[in-house]
């Protein structure tokens, strides 16, 4: 598929996305605009296209905070950061703090960073680190845990039962909210964390195109279910995308010229313009840049600040909302399959898939293996026939709703 045709689909995908946004959310960027004179931090809102900020509400919320993630709750409609001791969340339209919270660490010795709020659970996630004695060795490590944040409490919970990583770099993190796991660069490795169970899902070494050094800023686009992030060789020399399963990255066609990024939580998606943005210091000052999700062309390009002034830990709004869990817990799986009462056959099947269920099935969903929704049924009937020709061989599941709650089925497309 040639590129032109390639753009129109995705804006056309891009489009249908934006219809279902609009009646709930808007595509508007929030983020924390940092002035140095006078210093601090106020809550607003950029227009990436003309870098114009607009500030909601007038206080100086905090004099320092911790750069590393940021939450954007679209269904209750807040900003959360981290400032030097607590946890603020500020209400989207007023700017106003709706709870603000002491940090509660399993151990007060380590840090909780590189935080993403993942849309499909509404749960705030990030690393846990500490630095661990071991008295029978005498090595001293680093111990590196998947955690989450309650956001109205303050605690940080421990996920991980050991250890994932002995360090990472702050290239930033993101989070597939159908797959359900957390990614982050750790020993040039792209490793991705199950936030059911804390434990590496994946951790493939990360594979460069020449001339490619080093891939960071990354951010998840629900639109098209990638990881993007910058390629650096002697500054930003392309947008890529890497595969989470291989590392392999690719470069998309376009080369780019700007000096560095500015590291301040990874970079953010437009879904529905297919715009990610990040932003870069030159001689004048600090520059939002878009790039295209299709080619890595540059989309937009305006100065944010002149005047050592930034935005920081930006957000957009419509970024992957409604993401709803495509790959479940599998010990919650193993229970609902004991427990379920919903037959189906034959399996392997190769034609015609039939369902069979005590209750009305309210929606039928077909998952492939890698945790994609290829298809959604909703039959509202205890029977159901799913033709298969459109399908591919291989291994499937099907998560069907009842009113007595979601069961999983596997089957085999032969």
């Amino acid at each position: 598929m040639n590129t032109s045709l390639m753009k129109h689909y995705l804006l056309f995908f891009a489009s249908l996305l934006f219809i279902q946004l609009s009646a709930q959310v808007d595509n508007t960027m929030y983020g924390l605009y940092q002035t140095v004179n006078p210093s601090g931090f106020q809550f607003g809102t950029i227009d990436p296209s003309t870098g114009v900020i607009s500030t909601i509400g007038n206080a100086v919320l905090s004099n320092a905070v911790n750069s590393t993630g940021a939450a954007l709750n679209p269904y209750n409609q807040t900003f959360s950061y981290q400032d030097e001791d607590s946890w603020l969340s500020i209400n989207l339209q007023t700017g106003e703090i709706v709870n603000d919270v002491m940090i509660s660490l399993p151990n007060m010795e380590g840090t909780f960073d590189n935080f993403r709020f993942n849309a499909a659970d509404s749960s705030m996630y990030g690393l846990f680190r500490q630095i661990s004695y071991d008295p029978i060795t005498g090595f001293i490590y680093a111990d590196i845990r998947l955690a989450t944040c309650d956001l109205t409490t303050g605690i940080v919970s421990l996920i991980s039962p050991n250890s994932v990583a002995e360090s990472y770099t702050m290239s930033g993190c993101t989070i597939d909210p159908f797959l359900m796991v957390y990614y982050f660069e750790s020993e040039d490795k792209f490793t991705g964390i199950d936030l059911y169970n804390g434990q590496i899902y994946s951790s493939p070494l990360i594979s460069l195109p020449e001339p490619g050094m080093t891939f960071g800023n990354y951010a998840y686009s629900c639109a098209d279910t990638s990881v993007y992030g910058l390629i650096m060789q002697n500054g930003v020399n392309s947008l890529g995308k890497i595969n989470p399963q291989t590392g392999v990255v690719t470069a998309l066609p376009t080369l780019l010229n700007f000096d560095n990024y500015v590291s301040n939580s990874g970079g953010a998606i437009d879904p529905v313009n297919l715009v990610y943005y990040f932003q870069t210091l030159d001689s004048v000052g600090v520059k939002m840049v878009g790039l295209s999700l299709v080619d890595g062309s540059v989309a937009s390009e305006s100065y944010v600040s002149t005047n050592g002034d930034y935005f920081i830990m930006y957000r957009i709004q419509s970024d992957c909302y409604g993401a709803s869990r495509a790959r479940l817990n599998y010990v919650t799986m193993n229970q609902e399959i004991n427990r379920s009462n919903v037959n189906i056959y034959p399996n392997p099947a190769q034609e015609v898939l039939q369902l069979k269920a005590d209750l009305p099935m309210i929606e039928v969903e077909i998952v492939d293996a890698f945790g994609k929704i290829v298809n959604r049924y909703k039959p509202k009937s205890s029977n159901l026939q799913i033709p298969l020709a459109s399908l591919d061989n291989g291994i499937y599941f099907l998560r069907i709703s009842t009113s007595n709650g979601y069961y999983i089925r596997r089957f085999v497309k032969v």
